[in-house]
């Protein structure tokens, strides 16, 4: 866990008396802090800022993102706040669903979906994915198992060489297709799939990765908002699936 000054204006907060005196102590702490962190980092996005399961520490959220501050917003942390008893990671947990909540605002038909034979699986994994990465060309392999739980999986295209590399063109060729799936599928096995052009959402992809923190792939996001860095069995992806709710119906 690292501690922070926040932008390296610990000295400003330390010398500029008490930290809220600008403000009525009738405020709220939140509203307090969140005033704070206007002065303090004022390019930072807030999303909220609330009180953390942690006595004396409080969550603020930017983004996907989240920190925690100490009550009078002279440090700010980033780390996780971990309950030790049940042996759960909270801070984690935090991050999966907000992270899940922001690729769920990507619209299915800019991702590459592998459906059930009846095209009706009300469950989901979400995916970024390369061609040429090996644990998700091992994924892959799975994924008739996967889909025939009744659960989609769908792909978000990350070429990890970078938007001007060979996979991200073999990504393009794939997205181009006229059957995506089956394009997916032969690249994944080391096939050559033609090489096409046409409008894709690659880079919004990449975007989205660095939103959420990616730092390879396969990255997994059940749609319970559990996030899986790296490759899991297809047993142990349906298993979690089938004996947790999706994140929108919580």
């Amino acid at each position: 866990m690292k501690i922070y000054p926040i932008l390296g204006l610990l000295t400003l907060a330390l010398t500029s008396g008490a930290l809220f005196a600008q403000t009525s102590e009738e405020k709220p702490p939140e509203d307090q802090l969140r005033e704070s962190m206007a002065r303090l980092a004022p390019d930072m996005e807030i999303t909220a800022i609330s009180e953390s399961v942690m006595p004396g520490v409080y969550e603020l959220v930017s983004g996907a993102q989240v920190f925690y501050l100490t009550p009078d917003g002279k440090y700010m942390l980033e780390g996780s706040i971990i309950d030790l008893e049940n042996r759960v990671d909270i801070s984690e947990q935090r991050r999966g669903s907000l992270q899940m909540s922001v690729i769920n605002q990507v619209p299915e038909d800019q991702m590459l979906v592998f459906n059930n034979e009846a095209g009706d699986a009300e469950r989901s994994i979400t995916v970024f994915t390369d061609t040429d990465c090996g644990y998700c060309q091992k994924l892959h392999q799975e994924i008739d198992a996967i889909t025939d739980a009744d659960i989609r999986v769908r792909y978000l295209l990350f070429p990890r060489a970078g938007i001007e590399s060979a996979s991200s063109e073999e990504l393009q060729s794939v997205w181009c297709a006229d059957d995506q799936q089956e394009a997916m599928t032969i690249a994944k096995t080391g096939g050559r799939v033609p090489a096409a052009t046409c409008e894709n959402p690659i880079e919004s992809h990449m975007a989205l990765a660095r939103q959420v923190g990616l730092r390879g792939t396969p990255l997994i996001y059940l749609d319970n908002g559990t996030k899986i860095p790296g490759y899991q069995p297809a047993a142990q992806l349906i298993e979690q699936i089938k004996n947790s709710d999706p994140v929108a119906a919580k």
